[in-house]
């Protein structure tokens, strides 16, 4: 299977680089750099129509939509453990902290990054981020109380749905002082050799 991830540091295509890892897959990287308008170069467009990360390419196909790839890519590869089968007991448990993250933690996540840290003054609505840090405080709860009693969401054991928690909690340490589980839970998965620590070459 050859692998092309078009990439670049700090964002969402470090989740495909964290499992690719942790599946051992070699795959090579193209690095697009957002902020000096590569994404909209109509080469990279003809990969992603949006030109945002990531994108992985299979065999010539591509695919786009993080938790999409991710979610692929731990039931498409034999022996991976990191997606419970369809029949299994735990798949619904997998199924909701997949969905939950991309929507419940992300999407607040997001709007605090983009109004806080990268839209310009005349662009960033302020106002936003109060809010947004309330649902994502929410968010956060329902989080903790997952992880209190296991080291991860599903069932204890490390899986895809730990990758695209993980990525996100990343953001903001400093959110994360009132929920101790949370602490050690983002501790352990920065402990792991695949966790992309380092910029990808």
């Amino acid at each position: 299977m050859e692998l092309i991830l078009y990439y670049m540091p700090g964002t969402r295509a470090e989740r495909i680089r964290w499992i690719l890892e942790e599946l051992d897959l070699e795959y090579r990287v193209e690095t697009i750099d957002l902020f000096k308008g590569e994404g909209q170069r109509a080469d990279y467009l003809a990969i992603h129509p949006l030109g945002q990360l990531p994108a992985l390419k299979v065999d010539g196909e591509v695919m786009i939509e993080s938790g999409a790839i991710v979610q692929w890519l731990a039931e498409s590869v034999p022996g991976s453990n990191l997606a419970p089968a369809p029949d299994q007991p735990t798949r619904c448990a997998f199924n909701q902290w997949m969905y939950f993250v991309a929507t419940s933690l992300e999407a607040p996540a997001w709007e605090m990054m983009l109004h806080g840290r990268i839209l310009p003054d005349e662009q960033a609505v302020r106002e936003i981020i109060p809010f947004a840090e309330k649902r994502y405080a929410e968010a956060l709860g329902v989080l903790e109380n997952a992880v209190k009693d296991q080291d991860y969401l599903v069932d204890g054991r490390f899986s895809a749905a730990d990758i695209m928690a993980g990525y996100i909690l990343a953001w903001f340490p400093g959110q994360l002082v009132s929920y101790p589980a949370l602490q050690s839970y983002l501790a352990r998965l920065k402990q792991r050799p695949a966790y992309p620590h380092a910029p990808a070459n």
